[in-house]
């Protein structure tokens, strides 16, 4: 299928009445005007540039959020571990607590 690169359609120019009074019949001469589309062209490119605007920030808020979503579940990772190792440095210091106690006994039942 080919373009019509031509969108605006010219008459074919008809040759002037022939009468004795030498008067024109300007309804014999069609003169095609284009209408003025400025207006309907910016408006159109106007919702283009929205459009992909919209969707390109659609775009940046997803990543954002993926972004946020990786963060805090790294974070809630890492909490975890951190309070898994208060835990187990919390459970030695109670078992040194338990052999300073069991030695200060020790030390006072061969003092006394």
């Amino acid at each position: 299928m080919s373009k019509n690169r031509y969108p605006f359609i010219y008459p074919a120019d008809t040759p002037p009445d022939d009468n004795e009074n030498g008067n024109n019949n300007s309804s014999n001469m069609f003169q095609y005007n284009p209408p003025n589309n400025a207006g309907n062209i910016l408006g159109i490119i106007g919702g283009v540039i929205t459009t992909v605007g919209d969707a390109v920030s659609t775009i940046g808020a997803i990543i954002q959020l993926n972004s946020d979503v990786a963060s805090d579940f790294e974070s809630q990772v890492d909490d975890f571990k951190s309070d898994q190792e208060k835990d187990k440095m919390q459970k030695e210091i109670d078992d040194l607590q338990g052999k300073v106690a069991s030695l200060e006994k020790l030390i006072r039942s061969k003092l006394s």
